[in-house]
């Protein structure tokens, strides 16, 4: 009989994520190396017993913990062959049916709770080790002679075929019955084992789940009755309250009451006394308003008389000094005349011809008896040469130095639309030659 290979798996989330032999689950347990990539994780493992034709013979179900190192965390400590020597009978995986410890079969009942159930239905969590442990990666050696015919993985508890009799058994039945007979008594404590963890593995399952719904409605349970508590509470403070505001209502309703009888009782006692004060009060307002009145008039009268003298001084005033600022100009022009005729007349002795630019006519010679009238108002001069009024040439000069439409909108914005520009004043058009086709008068 071949040597068996004894073997980890570890799961995380109903898939086997990681192989090794136990002898280097060993070296984990020493502390010797760790498993950086279960830090801080609970997984669930099987230790698995392996024949040469690469069959399970025996697993133990268990649970462990790593710590942020990837290191065994605690003091664990599961005697893994203790357990599985003692341990009932389960399915047929190909090699016979094997030994399973777990938490619903547990043979030593200290280490329960450390244990865990397999995935009953369809033999998941037996499939996925058949199928890991046929795969090899830990490149265990097989012994293919030694491999059973049945290389399929039977289902969970199904019952294989009785053995064939022996070759001899015609010639000594006799002496072959007892060996049967043990023989079958020894498969029918493995089928009655086998249906007895697969019992209590549900049993466990259906009292798990009996327990979280037990908790959950316990929780629910007691959230409720809080909650119906609170409402209590409230309804019963609510209830008091409502109490409390009807007995107040009633007591201002009743005093409400009383005081509008005391009311109408007043009014209709002093109705009389009150008309008649009131009257009074009417007629002295009326007289104190009418004297307040007539004083503001009296006052508002007196400022404006006072007013109308000053403004008259002042506009006297105003006439003076315009009538003096008159002859003193025309004194300052005489006096600028004598002098300017000299001078002009001295520069003209002497050629000297005076020019001038203005836009419109631009060089523009200035005779010498000309240049008081032009020293006085160049641009009335100006436009007096043009043969336009000053207002003409003022608004031509607008245009000539800025050549947009001048049109002006209700809110007060310009068109400003460029425009050809008039050279000319005497050409210039006001309202025609400074506005756009869209805004031209007429």
């Amino acid at each position: 009989m071949s040597s068996l290979t004894e073997a980890i798996l570890f799961f995380r989330d109903d898939d086997i994520v990681k192989e090794m032999y136990f002898s280097e689950f060993e070296a984990v347990l020493d502390d010797v190396v760790g498993v950086p990539d279960f830090a801080g994780e609970q997984l669930q493992a099987v230790f698995v017993q392996i024949n040469g034709a690469l069959k399970v013979t025996g697993a133990v179900f268990f649970t462990i913990s790593f710590d942020k190192r990837g290191r065994i965390a605690g003091s664990w400590n599961i005697p893994l062959r203790h357990l599985l020597d003692h341990a009932n009978f389960g399915p047929d995986l190909g090699a016979g049916m094997i030994r399973v410890a777990c938490r619903s079969a547990c043979p030593v009942s200290w280490y329960r709770q450390q244990l865990w159930d397999p995935e009953m239905e369809n033999n998941q969590t037996f499939s996925a080790i058949s199928v890991a442990v046929q795969r090899n990666r830990l490149g265990i050696v097989s012994d293919e002679a030694s491999a059973p015919t049945a290389a399929a993985v039977s289902p969970f508890f199904q019952e294989s075929a009785p053995p064939a009799p022996p070759a001899a058994r015609a010639d000594s039945v006799d002496a072959d019955q007892p060996i049967f007979h043990r023989a079958y008594r020894a498969r029918l404590k493995a089928l009655r084992q086998a249906e007895q963890l697969r019992l209590a593995t549900q049993a466990e399952r259906f009292e798990t789940l009996a327990e979280k719904q037990a908790e959950q409605f316990a929780e629910k349970l007691a959230a409720t009755e809080k909650a119906l508590a609170r409402a209590t509470k409230t309804g019963a403070e609510l209830e008091a309250r409502c109490r409390q505001l009807q007995t107040q209502m009633t007591k201002q309703q009743a005093e409400l009451e009383s005081r509008n009888a005391e009311y109408e009782a007043l009014l209709e006692k002093g109705g009389e006394a009150a008309q008649s004060e009131l009257d009074a009060l009417k007629t002295g307002y009326q007289e104190r308003l009418q004297r307040e009145l007539e004083r503001h008039a009296a006052d508002y009268e007196e400022r404006l008389r006072k007013r109308e003298t000053e403004l008259y001084q002042r506009a006297t005033e105003i006439v003076g000094l315009r009538d003096e600022l008159g002859r003193l100009r025309e004194q300052n022009n005489e006096l600028m005349l004598k002098d300017d005729n000299a001078i002009l007349t001295e520069m003209a002795e002497k050629g000297v011809v005076f020019v001038a630019y203005h836009p419109g006519i631009e060089h523009l010679v200035i005779d010498r008896h000309d240049m008081p009238a032009y020293l006085r108002d160049p641009q009335a001069y100006a436009a007096e040469r043009c043969e336009v009024s000053l207002e003409q040439y003022q608004r031509w000069l607008v245009h000539y130095r800025l050549p947009v439409c001048c049109y002006q909108d209700e809110r007060g914005e310009y068109c400003g639309q460029p425009l050809d520009k008039v050279m000319k004043p005497k050409l210039f058009r006001s309202g025609d030659s400074d506005r756009c086709e869209a805004h031209k008068l007429g």
